[in-house]
Formats: C-alpha cells, structure tokens, sequence
C-alpha cells in the first residue's frame, strides 16, 4: 500500500495531500533544463501554440528580459517530450493515483506552471474540473510536482480544505462561494523541490505572485479514469488539442495504466 490509511483519510476529508520526494536530484535537473531548452529554442519539438507567455510579455519581450522570465506555463509537454512522459508514468505518482482513482488511468494533460521570477503572476481561486466539463464524471485527481522550492513568497499552491465536496461552482457564484462563513480558511501548501501535493479536481486552489528572484516551477499532471465519459469539446483551448499529433500515435488521452474501454476516454 503507498497510502497509509490516516493519508486516505485526509485527502478525502480535504480535497488534498502533501507527499513527499517523488523526483530524483538528477530528473529535476533534467526536466529544468528541458524547460529551458524548449522556451530557448535549443529544441523545436514543443509547438509554439502550447507555450504561452505572462499577459505583459504577449506583444513582445523587452531586452533585458529572459524568455525563461517571461513565460507563464506550457502544455501538453508529456505528448512531445519523453522526460515530461517518463515523470508522468512514474511508478511513485501513479502508485498513489491508483489507490485513489483505481487500475484504470489516463492522462488529460499536464501544465508547466512557471511562474517565472520578477514577473509570476497572480492565479485566482478556481476548480480545475470547471475547465473540464467535457467529461462526466469530474472525479480528476491531480498530482503538483514542484520543480523548484515552492514558498508562500514565490506563489506556492494555496488551497480551500473540503473545498471538493461543494461540488462544482459556477463562475457566478463564486464569490458567494467563497464568502460563505461555512468554508474553511485557505491552507498554502510549501513543498520542497521533488515533492509534490495531489488535489482532486473539484478543490478550490490558487497561486501568489511571485516578485522574488526565485523561478517556482511546478508540474502539474492532471490523471482521470479510463473509464470517464468524454461528452465532447466546447472550448477553443481543449480544441486545439484536437490538431496535436502526438508522437507514436498515440491516442489523445495517454493511457498510464490498466485498460481502455470503448467509448470512452
């Protein structure tokens, strides 16, 4: 067993978990450079279009900024790159999935949040899953694998406890959401580099600015059932998606462990 059962308990009761060290020293330093060789150009096989830039720096970069200080995320890294594949299989994350989605599991995507130094900006309260509502059910799970020391001052993950069992809340009312006295006050979650948290996808969760001469690099991993009902694409970011052709072959949703079914992811 990965989890003991005090651990279960608490990502159940809470929407999340801190973990311990699931990177090695030698595969953080290889995913960093990997991340700074794409945004480089030093390798071209990351298409543009998923490599987006912080709002300040989307009409050009000034001189005395670094592209690696510009860049808010990138996605999609795991269908184009075998380090950010080999992260995602790993057994020590995908042990922990499985004991809480079950055998069957696929890859969504997967998030290089920067949040790059000087200029990492704010990233508002939201439910992941309410970017996803093309699937049914929205039981995603989440593993944020801090690629660099992820403190309150360089916008480490913030969460909102037992925030998931709320269900989803519309854009709306999320304000009132927030506002209710019965919601429980938001946690910030500080993780070393190689460790990681896991959230469920309906829990509410933010990230600070980060002013500090600290890059706060955290990959985000984002694990659904095989078994989940695709229901279709309605958004134009998960319609690009349709144009990746992923190499290999292979099918949108990556296949992590266990089986596919038809008619499903």
């Amino acid at each position: 067993m990965t989890l003991t059962v005090e651990q279960k308990e608490f990502f159940w009761e809470n929407g999340y978990l801190p973990y311990h060290r699931v990177l090695s020293a030698e595969e953080l330093d290889a995913l960093r450079r990997r991340s700074e060789d794409i945004i480089s150009g030093k390798v071209g096989h990351v298409p543009p279009r998923y490599i987006q830039f912080e709002a300040k720096f989307r009409d050009g970069l000034p001189v005395d900024v670094e592209p690696l200080d510009a860049v808010r995320k990138m996605t999609q890294l795991c269908y184009f790159d075998d380090e950010y594949e080999r992260a995602a299989r790993k057994p020590e994350i995908v042990d922990v999935i499985e004991e809480l989605l079950g055998p069957n599991i696929k890859l969504y995507t997967d998030q290089l949040m920067m949040k790059p130094r000087y200029h990492g900006t704010v990233t508002d309260w939201h439910q992941d899953s309410m970017a996803w509502h093309q699937f049914a059910p929205q039981g995603h799970i989440s593993c944020w694998v801090a690629l660099d020391d992820a403190t309150v001052e360089n916008g480490c993950m913030t969460v909102i406890p037992g925030s998931h069992k709320w269900g989803p809340i519309a854009s709306e009312y999320k304000e009132r959401f927030l506002s209710n006295p019965l919601v429980k006050e938001p946690v910030p979650v500080e993780l070393p580099a190689g460790s990681c948290m896991f959230h469920h996808g309906l829990n509410f969760h933010r990230t600070g600015a980060n002013s500090t001469p600290n890059r706060r690099r955290g990959l985000a991993l984002h694990y659904i059932r095989a078994e989940t009902m695709y229901l279709g694409i309605e958004d134009e970011e998960a319609r690009m998606l349709t144009e990746c052709e992923k190499p290999r072959g292979e099918f949108r949703f990556m296949l992590i462990r266990g089986q596919e079914f038809p008619g499903r992811v």
